[in-house]
């Protein structure tokens, strides 16, 4: 998984470097719930919000990922379910801290795949004669959130659910 969120990071920087060299020099920053524009701005604003919020968001999943060796898994920071279970013998929290990895690792891709259509999306409208995000943003977005439902669903309910043998 972990290959999987730094293609995400290409592809969202990708994303990036097509939107400077394509943005007009005025973008929508904000849209309204109706998809309309409701706050513009300069083509460097937009790029340097791109960057910092994909930025950002690849650092602090990326890195709870990265980190998951070195989280003490018995504090109030990692939410485990049938924790008690998971961290009773040293092969088990092993297993525990792996998953946990990956999980991270994968909803960080998700996030920055999510990251690149919104920038996609933010391009397209920024060059249209009638802005707004239309359907497929709407779309993407509905898609995006029942994806993390049902697999935030699976990880809790199915995933770390403990094991006979191990």
């Amino acid at each position: 998984m972990r290959r999987a969120f730094l293609l995400t990071i290409a592809v969202y920087a990708a994303s990036i470097a097509v939107a400077s060299a394509v943005l007009p020099a005025r973008v929508p920053l904000h849209f309204a719930g109706s998809g309309e524009p409701d706050r513009w701005g300069s083509r460097t604003e937009a790029l340097v919000t791109f960057g910092l919020v994909g930025a950002g968001l690849a650092l602090l999943l990326g890195g709870s990922a990265a980190l998951m060796d070195r989280l003490p898994l018995r504090s109030g920071l990692v939410n485990l379910p049938h924790k008690e279970w998971w961290l009773a013998t040293p092969e088990r929290e092993a297993e525990a801290r792996s998953r946990l990895r990956a999980d991270l690792y994968g909803l960080a891709a998700a996030v920055m795949v999510f990251l690149a259509g919104a920038v996609a999306v933010t391009v397209a409208a920024a060059r249209s004669d009638d802005p707004s995000l239309g359907w497929p943003f709407m779309v993407g977005v509905g898609v995006f959130v029942v994806g993390v439902v049902l697999w935030t669903t699976w990880v809790s309910v199915v995933r770390y659910r403990p094991v006979e043998g191990m």
